[in-house]
């Protein structure tokens, strides 16, 4: 017992020393610390459909004490639905003799806010005295509408990702705009909204940045996919090619419920600042709605990916395909054996109505026949020859067994509820007349005409110009460096959804022109034809994005590169593709294909002139003969003779390339280095025209003089094909005119797609 008591009196002892030795809190001191100002206003615009974000570095806190001090800060008050934290780790250390520490702030405010004045009040509570102390500063925030006309954000980097699978998608409110960003390679949004059975929703993409081509696809909560678009062409009512914006447009909800939708980029692009805006549209309810896509679903859809073919089997009729809404494409699938012949074929008679004579109003289909890639065309179709209705058939003989591709459209991309048509596949290990279609469909051939055969018989705009009335220009000015500049007033339309990087090539040269700023002849074409992918093994989705004009082809190979670069745009090698006939598909990689039966110059059903396939034989090096006339002249059989004719001194050759040995004459030589009146950044100057060799590229045979026929008039013409363009010289032309650029764009997108630019 007494060993226990002084065990106890030992731990009381222990006791009373711990508390002599625990320091006592500190007790508040009178206020020693503030905010540096203690108020102040700031001016932000409203970034809706995005969070507009406020980043405030200007706040101090000042520590007046002789100690160091703790502190925590909060907000007390915040409007709803903001969001306001410090940017720094707390507590926050504030050391003595008065010092301060910057207080970064964060205010993150929700789309669609109204725009006004709002108040933050921001407290730092000092924790280290007892009691606490507090000081506040106040943050007066006036939220404005951007300027008009100014772009939509960029979102990316994202601060909330929609979700990036079926499972996490984000809930988006009907009617209500999103801006999101496909922020990195391979980035995909997934949303889900929340629908009325029987209602009509659309699903778009109003706006995306340049470099995107994004493409939709609609799921219902079965995860089953019920519609999809890639681009829609026919916003406000006209077909606009070069607008690869998206749309679904009008599906009517089967049921109510979640309905999810996909967004992605089909070339696999992403990057910092890559973003769009995607809404959700309610409209309409009763029995009488608009045209819809979802009355368009044949047994067959979803087909319009080529991912999404269908299987067509060997001797197999599908029946009651429908080409509709608008836009609609159908893609199939079959397996081919080499050396077999099959022919695929649309028959849209048997719903024509009997007084039609056997043709479905509305219909009339093109088919497109693709290889194992679904990428590369091999052939197509708009009308069988000889028929008598608008169907389509292609007769295919493949080199190789495998799995082929192909697409049902219609022309114009017109759709409707009541354009059907049955698609059949025959294939014929024996070629003979029986294996084929029936005769209705595939006629016989006629007899064979005697005498020479016009090979490419089809109507396009003569080579020469029509010139553009000129409008009033005011009078270029030289500045303090000697340049001639006009700035440019009002704004000249363009078509929407091109690279901006290919519009500021173009606008350069041919702007002037379509002003009347300058005289002289296209160098790309009045207007850009036709935007779309094109094989590249080098880029990352291995497609590139293309640009076609009348003249010539621009091209992005790595829409990833450096778009400040001079190389980040390039013009196409078409002529010297035709020429050898392959088609690059890659940075040293080409698909074989025939040479181009094509004429260089003149009226495409021109029988007497020269073709690209032509010059394969005459395009080897030669000497320097700088000084010296053109006298040779090219004949359609490809032979070389001396011409009889005038001497014309402006043919002299004026330079030699020896990079491929060849020889430009004078009148093209001064062309290719001519300056005149070119558009850059928002300005006319006067400066070089162009860049010879981006542009034209090398000379790849001498100049020959050739007799052809232009719009209908026989004429003698001086033609040198180039890497990238062909130039003529027609002597007897207007001045502004004699000099042009063939119309190779034209001719290339004939030879390897087998149609017209549109």
């Amino acid at each position: 017992m007494t060993r226990l008591h002084l065990r106890s009196l030992s731990f009381a002892a222990l006791l009373l020393i711990l508390t002599i030795a625990a320091p006592a809190p500190l007790v508040a001191a009178p206020q020693d610390f503030r905010w540096d100002p203690a108020s102040r206003a700031y001016t932000v615009t409203n970034q809706t459909p995005n969070n507009t974000v406020l980043v405030v570095s200007d706040f101090r806190l000042r520590n007046d004490d002789t100690t160091a001090a703790t502190f925590v800060i909060s907000f007390p008050e915040v409007p709803g639905g903001w969001q306001a934290s410090t940017t720094i780790a707390q507590p926050i250390a504030v050391n003595q003799a008065t010092t301060s520490a910057v207080i970064p702030i964060r205010i993150i405010i929700p789309p669609n806010t109204p725009n006004g004045v709002r108040t933050v009040t921001v407290r730092a509570t000092r924790t280290d005295v007892t009691p606490n102390q507090t000081a506040e500063a106040v943050i007066q925030v006036t939220l404005a509408a951007p300027a008009p006309g100014t772009p939509p954000p960029s979102a990316c980097p994202e601060l909330s990702d929609p979700g990036n699978d079926f499972d996490s998608a984000a809930l988006i409110l009907v009617d209500r705009a999103e801006r999101h960003g496909i922020c990195a390679i391979g980035d995909e949004d997934w949303f889900k909204f929340g629908a009325v059975a029987g209602k009509y929703y659309s699903v778009d993409i109003p706006d995306m940045d340049a470099g995107l081509d994004l493409s939709l696809e609609l799921y219902d909560s079965n995860r089953r996919l019920i519609d999809s678009n890639d681009d829609f062409p026919f916003r406000g009512g006209t077909q606009t090619l070069t607008d690869t914006r998206p749309l679904i447009q009008s599906f009517r909800a089967p049921t109510s419920g979640f309905f999810y939708v996909r967004v992605r980029d089909t070339l696999g692009i992403g990057g910092s600042n890559l973003s769009y805006t995607i809404i959700v549209r309610g409209e309409s309810y009763g029995p009488f709605p608009p045209f819809v896509s979802s009355i368009c679903n044949d047994t067959y859809e979803q087909d319009g990916l080529p991912e999404l073919a269908r299987q067509i089997n060997q001797n197999e009729t599908q029946r009651g395909r429908l080409l509709c809404p608008n836009g609609d494409a159908d893609w199939v699938k079959f397996f081919a054996l080499a050396g077999y012949t099959y022919y695929l074929y649309t028959n849209t008679r048997p719903y024509a109505p009997p007084d039609a004579n056997g043709v479905l109003p509305g219909a009339d289909t093109l088919l497109f026949l693709f290889g194992r890639d679904a990428i590369t065309l091999i052939d197509s179709n708009n009308n069988i020859e000889g028929g008598t209705t608008l169907d389509s058939l292609v007769r295919f003989t493949p080199s190789a067994d495998g799995i082929y591709y192909a697409q049902v459209k219609n022309v114009g991309d017109i759709g409707g509820m009541f354009i059907r048509y049955d698609l059949t596949l025959k294939a014929c290990p024996v070629e003979q007349p029986a294996c084929g279609p029936p005769p209705d469909i595939l006629p016989a051939p006629p007899p064979q005409a005697t005498g020479n055969v016009v090979p490419l018989a089809q109507e396009v705009e003569p080579l020469i110009e029509a010139s553009v009335a000129p409008q009033a220009v005011p009078a270029l000015v030289e500045d303090a460096s000697g340049e001639m500049i006009v700035a440019l007033a009002g704004a000249q339309p363009i078509a929407r959804q091109i690279d901006p990087s290919f519009i500021g090539i173009w606008q350069r040269v041919d702007l002037p022109v379509i002003t009347g700023r300058a005289k002289r002849a296209w160098v790309w074409g009045p207007a850009p034809r036709l935007a779309r992918s094109e094989p590249y093994i080098q880029s990352g989705s291995g497609l590139r994005q293309v640009l076609y004009f009348d003249k010539g082809r621009l091209e992005i190979n790595n829409p990833a590169g450096d778009r400040s670069a001079a190389s980040f745009v390039t013009a196409g090698l078409l002529v010297s593709e035709m020429v050898l006939g392959r088609v690059q598909i890659g940075d040293s990689e080409y698909a074989e294909h025939q040479p181009a039966m094509l004429p260089v110059v003149g009226d495409l059903d021109g029988a007497n002139a020269p073709t690209y396939a032509m010059f394969a034989s005459i395009m080897s090096p030669v000497a320097d003969r700088t000084g010296l006339l053109v006298t040779d002249a090219l004949l359609s059989d490809g032979s070389v003779r001396s011409m009889v004719g005038p001497a014309r001194p402006e043919t002299r050759f004026a330079h030699f390339v020896a990079t491929t040995g060849h020889n430009v004459p004078r009148i093209f030589w001064e062309y290719l280095t001519a300056s005149g009146v070119v558009y850059d950044n928002g300005m006319y100057r006067a400066g070089r025209v162009m860049d010879w060799v981006t542009v034209v590229g090398y000379p790849i045979s001498e100049a020959y003089w050739v007799r052809v026929r232009v719009g209908g008039v026989e004429r003698d013409v001086l033609v040198q094909l180039f890497e990238r363009r062909v130039l003529t010289y027609t002597p007897d032309e207007q001045p502004m005119w004699r000099v042009q650029m063939g119309n190779v764009g034209q001719h290339y997108y004939i030879w390897r797609y087998g149609s017209s630019l549109p």
